[in-house]
């Protein structure tokens, strides 16, 4: 699962989860679960299908934010493309080993689109809502575990980014 993150500040917390959610919608996505409490905020979202599992389209995505005082950080995660990349490839490279190179090299090319064409979306929102947004950057866990599900946390995590128990 691949995460990266971004702070922002001066952002209306209420505003933004509203259209992100519409927006994972116009992308075909559908809601599968939400979280919210005192300083923390998660959207997980799904594509996809018996079909989709075969063909190596499923589609994971989750937003998590956490933060308060207008400081907060925004975490995307992508996870079922790397996941299922395996699954087509091999299915193309028992009819051709260069076919299912295409075609995980084409799963791994989506990926990379729909992050950075989110990370685009997600700068004109906050633009529009006279907020500031850092340049994304890859989420590294440090040293410490959550108290709750022991996983790694980022550095100054207040939630954490799998359970979202306080820290």
């Amino acid at each position: 699962m691949k995460e990266e993150v971004v702070k922002l500040s001066n952002v209306d917390v209420g505003k933004l989860i509203s259209d992100i959610k519409k927006h994972f919608v116009e992308l075909g996505l559908q809601i599968i679960h939400e979280d919210n409490h005192d300083g923390y905020w998660s959207i997980k979202a799904h594509k996809g299908g018996n079909l989709s599992a075969i063909t190596g389209s499923i589609r994971d995505v989750e937003i998590l934010m956490t933060g308060s005082n207008n400081n907060y950080d925004l975490t995307l995660r992508t996870g079922a493309w790397g996941r299922d990349i395996a699954i087509p490839a091999l299915l193309a490279s028992a009819i051709s080993f260069g076919a299912g190179a295409a075609i995980a090299g084409a799963e791994a090319y989506r990926a990379y689109k729909f992050e950075k064409n989110f990370w685009e979306w997600l700068n004109q929102q906050i633009r529009s809502l006279n907020a500031t947004i850092s340049t994304p950057s890859s989420v590294s866990s440090g040293d410490r575990t959550c108290n709750k599900c022991h996983l790694p946390l980022q550095a100054e995590a207040k939630f954490c980014m799998h359970c979202g128990s306080p820290q």
